[in-house]
């Protein structure tokens, strides 16, 4: 069988990442708040449609997606274009919104009282990316699924199964996880997934420095170093010939 690769699309990083990202490969991307994760991921599935021809889904379970589309304007990105082509599909499928009077619902397509976790989320995957013919995913964040449940054994069941999913769809997927973006963090996840992207967002004298690691890459051989990562006018922009003490 050949295996298809796909460009990341973001400038420095299939340098560092030792080659580019297998198709029906799940990749992890973590890292804190204001560390690039919903800019990466989008800038991902941008650059998949316009250098590659390659459709994508963007899935939020946290953020409004017009916040999002207005976001994005500042890098020169015009979603709603591009979702008028037909060539990127947003879903909103945070767990609750509210109506016009204001009361907080279930969003029915996320239900956490299911049989299986993260079952709906997957078939809900499933139905968009054989519609939408899409060769990238991106979904944020998958912590917000996990965060749904206590008990550790029903969480890894459901991301098992969501990544066996996505892994048997002829896409390339980034699954963002939250948290304070360090190495302790977001264990399982990691653990389950075929790849594992770190992004930094820490604090270097009196400014803040962005970081990006490859901390995990099946099937590839890549650098374990800290490189210095920022977010330009442009989008992310990472620099393989600066790396970053953290």
């Amino acid at each position: 069988m050949v295996l298809i690769m796909v460009k990341s699309g973001i400038s420095g990083l299939d340098e560092i990442l030792g080659g580019d990202l297998p198709k029906g490969s799940c990749i992890i991307l973590h890292g804190g708040p204001g560390s690039g994760k919903t800019t990466l991921a989008i800038q991902f599935l941008c650059k998949g449609i316009v250098e590659s021809e390659e459709p994508g889904v963007f899935i939020t379970l946290c953020e409004n997606p017009d916040e999002i589309r207005k976001n994005m304007r500042q890098y020169g990105w015009d979603l709603e274009e591009l979702e008028a082509k037909n060539k990127l599909v947003i879903v909103d499928a945070r767990p609750v919104t509210f109506n016009k009077d204001g009361y907080i619902i279930p969003n029915d397509q996320l239900f956490r009282g299911e049989g299986v976790p993260f079952s709906q989320i997957s078939r809900l995957i499933v139905k968009i990316i054989n519609e939408v013919g899409a060769k990238r995913l991106a979904i944020d964040s998958i912590t917000v699924l996990t965060s749904q449940y206590d008990d550790q054994s029903y969480v890894r069941q459901g991301l098992l199964g969501l990544i066996q999913v996505l892994s048997s769809l002829d896409c390339a997927t980034l699954l963002l996880s939250e948290g304070k973006g360090d190495l302790n963090e977001a264990v399982l996840e990691r653990a389950l997934a075929q790849g594992v992207i770190l992004l930094y967002y820490t604090r270097k004298g009196y400014s803040m420095a962005r970081g990006v690691q490859i901390l995990k890459m099946r099937g590839s051989k890549h650098s374990l170093d800290i490189y210095h990562m920022e977010i330009s006018e442009k989008g992310i922009v990472v620099h393989p010939e600066e790396r970053l003490e953290i």
